[in-house]
């Protein structure tokens, strides 16, 4: 397919980011389909999704000429086609094949607009693929490299379809927006021209608008076309893919007088009775259908004989094709029935979004201003109408913020590729599970994640997991486990990454540590701190660096992504047995609801799932035990207490009466004593600084109402302080 013109031009690079956006999502949905079908090979329909999304990929491709597309997928649908007709059967070879085709067509439609960058070395691997394939839908034709890529017949493919030649009738007409949608029509009509001979075609008018009232960026074009063409109508509508919302397309087969009639049936947007349908479409007289109603009215009160249907009369008395009576008894059911109508998705740009949520976030803190200048004027109607105010601004943020939220099972499903391609190359056996894939997070931190999991997935199969006979030696099963979980657990999301494998060995990671001296020789950490030297900057215990990963290459990489997403890091390892690597991350990383407390003139702020309860009590009572560490009696149970002005040397007056807020972390409940409670309020997080990034226990910051700034504390970084090894004295 050729384009001529500059408008042609201009209408590809408008349209050609809408297309690899689109066809990105299709090759992901092959790749998972693919991959879910290795485990249900009999699902039929499975298979005929996977055939629909390379199909919708070569048609797409089609329409933008991008021939090197449309020839190669081609070859895959075919293929797939021969799937469904059960001729052939899904083998693991023939889905590690199809694997390694559909990344193929990601590579073509990654370089769509750069052919420069299709490099022999890849052509002769697609060539390589192509003899495969065509090995297993053409068994008994000869195929060498040389013909393996040739060009299937017409932009599509589609005169290599089976079948004769017949007339389709298209109707085309095209809403006001297709212009600015970036869509050409006539880049349409030419595609159609090139899948078959063009019989007739007729450009409409009826909808141009006199020429002082003409608008040059809107649509208003229409055509009527007869392809004769052996492609079917999946490939016809195919041509129409990227303009379906913008276009009343009616494609009709050469057919009969009743399926003409049980189309027109069909599309009737009234709600007639059956005879008026019937008398609309000319497949009965009105003349006719009166006598038929006559008769069915005296057969009434006939003996023994119910009344009988008006269908079955027009049937046997009128002459009417049944095919016709069962559309118009189709409709009528249709109607009843009421379906609701399917559900419209709206792609939005990322960065609009993001503009939004940051323009939501400084109607928190204008909200929060407005509330604290209503409450020094002791106006009672003006501080509830900003209380109202805030109500709503609260559902905003909650909506705003949902738009965002995307099932991490949608980055957990990319990992079955790795786990499958990885352990094939290893030579292990894996059983890789996802548990909790429809816990939502924000989409931003989901990308941000990706990686790191990527990473500690790949490791656990390098390093963790045993060899089938390993395994087998140590009495464990030859298959290997693998469970990447997700859950939702106060205020955060819990990422668990867990194998049955050879766990750490610490004996090797100390010893290591030793000699690269991380830690001084002879000192013996606990077992928690030994587990983390993993991630310390090029620390590796492998005696073989592997292409795949070496635990600790990279490592200190994946640490410090989780850490800048305010996440933490554990690791719980059970050697011989296996290990579990426990990510646990903000749920987003623009507002939340927050509780303001003060000590001195400096505000915090504590994440409010966080917190359990707050209860009075003097300074006397907070008492210093023989490690140096701060405790309260509660219930008969200590508790241990962090003080805010002694860890971050905070100047305060020191009250008598002071409270504690008791909060609970992943190291389990502890308290911070603060001198003033000052309430709930919708927190708008923003980072910290280069010279704050280091302060433990901070986890960012927040502008409040007064224009002041609040720290926001990181409870699960000061319950490692206060409950850990480590001496809260430390951060001074």
């Amino acid at each position: 397919m050729s384009y001529n013109s500059d408008a042609d031009q201009d209408f590809i690079a408008q349209a050609m980011p809408a297309f690899i956006s689109e066809a990105a999502e299709q090759i992901e949905a092959i790749e998972t389909l693919l991959l879910e079908l290795e485990e249900q090979p009999d699902n039929r329909e499975l298979l005929d999704s996977l055939f629909r999304c390379a199909h919708t990929v070569k048609g797409s491709a089609g329409i933008f000429g991008l021939n090197r597309v449309v020839e190669f997928t081609h070859h895959v649908e075919t293929l797939l086609d021969k799937m469904r007709d059960g001729d052939i059967a899904l083998t693991p070879d023939i889905s590690t094949l199809l694997l390694q085709c559909n990344d193929q067509i990601k590579f073509l439609v990654d370089t769509a607009a750069d052919e420069g960058a299709d490099t022999p070395e890849q052509k002769a691997e697609r060539a390589d693929l192509v003899i495969r394939l065509k090995a297993l839908t053409e068994p008994s034709a000869p195929v060498d490299a040389a013909t393996a890529s040739a060009p299937a017949t017409g932009p599509a493919g589609s005169q290599a379809n089976v079948g004769g030649l017949r007339i389709w009738t298209i109707s085309a007409r095209f809403g006001a927006e297709t212009f600015r949608n970036g869509m050409d029509p006539l880049s349409i009509a030419r595609y159609l021209r090139d899948m078959g001979r063009v019989v007739s075609v007729r450009c409409g008018a009826e909808t141009v608008p006199p020429l002082v009232n003409l608008n040059p960026e809107s649509c208003y074009l229409s055509f009527f076309m007869e392809l004769e063409t052996t492609a079917n109508r999946e490939d016809i509508e195919g041509a129409f893919s990227f303009v379906l919302e913008d276009c009343e397309l009616d494609v009709v087969a050469p057919e009969t007088d009743g399926q003409r009639m049980a189309r027109a049936i069909e599309e009737m947007p009234e709600t007639p009775r059956l005879g008026d349908m019937l008398v609309s479409v000319g497949a009965v007289s009105q003349v006719r259908l009166d006598q038929v109603l006559s008769n069915q009215q005296q057969s009434r009160g006939m003996p023994l004989v119910g009344k009988p249907k008006l269908g079955d009369l027009l049937e046997t008395q009128a002459g009417v094709a049944p095919e016709v009576v069962a559309a118009a008894l189709g409709k009528q059911q249709k109607i009843r029935e009421n379906a609701p109508s399917e559900e419209r998705y709206i792609r939005v740009q990322a960065d609009r979004l993001d503009a939004v949520i940051n323009l939501l976030g400084e109607l928190v803190i204008a909200g929060a201003g407005a509330t604290l200048l209503a409450r020094e004027t002791h106006d009672s109607a003006l501080i509830e109408a900003n209380l109202y105010m805030n109500g709503l601004i609260e559902e905003i943020r909650n909506g705003t913020l949902g738009l965002r939220m995307v099932p991490v099972g949608e980055t957990f499903s990319r990992f079955r590729r790795v786990v499958r391609d990885t352990a094939s190359s290893l030579g292990k056996e894996v059983n890789f599970e996802i548990v909790g894939g429809d816990a939502e997070l924000d989409k931003s931190m989901v990308e941000k994640i990706a990686d790191p999991l990527m990473h500690l997935v790949r490791n656990s199969l390098d390093h963790g997991l045993e060899t089938p006979q390993e395994r087998l030696a140590s009495g464990k099963s030859a298959a290997g486990k693998l469970v990447l979980s997700a859950q939702h657990e106060t205020g955060a999301i819990l990422i668990r990454i867990e194998d049955d494998g050879r766990g750490i060995n610490r004996e090797r990671v100390l010893q290591r540590a030793w000699n690269r001296g991380l830690v001084e020789p002879g000192v013996v950490p606990s077992d928690d701190a030994i587990n983390m030297l993993i991630f310390e900057p090029g620390f590796s215990t492998a005696e073989q660096v592997t292409n795949l990963s070496g635990r600790g290459v990279g490592m200190d990489v994946v640490r410090r992504n989780i850490e800048a997403l305010r996440g933490s890091l554990r690791l719980t390892s059970n050697p011989g047995q296996g290990l579990q690597v426990d990510i646990r991350l903000p749920l987003t990383l623009a507002i939340i609801d927050g509780f303001l407390v003060g000590v001195g003139k400096s505000k915090f702020v504590l994440p409010l799932e966080a917190v359990v309860e707050v209860i009075e009590a003097g300074s006397d009572k907070v008492k210093v035990d023989k490690n140096g560490r701060h405790c309260l009696e509660l219930r008969g149970a200590v508790l241990p207490v962090v003080r805010l002005r002694t860890l971050y040397s905070v100047e305060s007056s020191h009250a008598d009466r002071v409270s504690v807020v008791v909060v609970h972390s992943t190291r389990g409940q502890y308290g911070i004593e603060v001198e003033v409670l000052l309430g709930q309020q919708q927190t708008v997080i923003k980072p910290l600084g280069r010279l704050f990034k280091t302060l433990r226990g901070i986890s960012g910051s927040s502008i409040l109402g007064s224009g002041e700034v609040a720290l926001i504390l990181d409870v699960n970084s000061l319950g490692e302080l206060v409950t850990g090894s480590e001496s809260p004295q430390a951060v001074h």
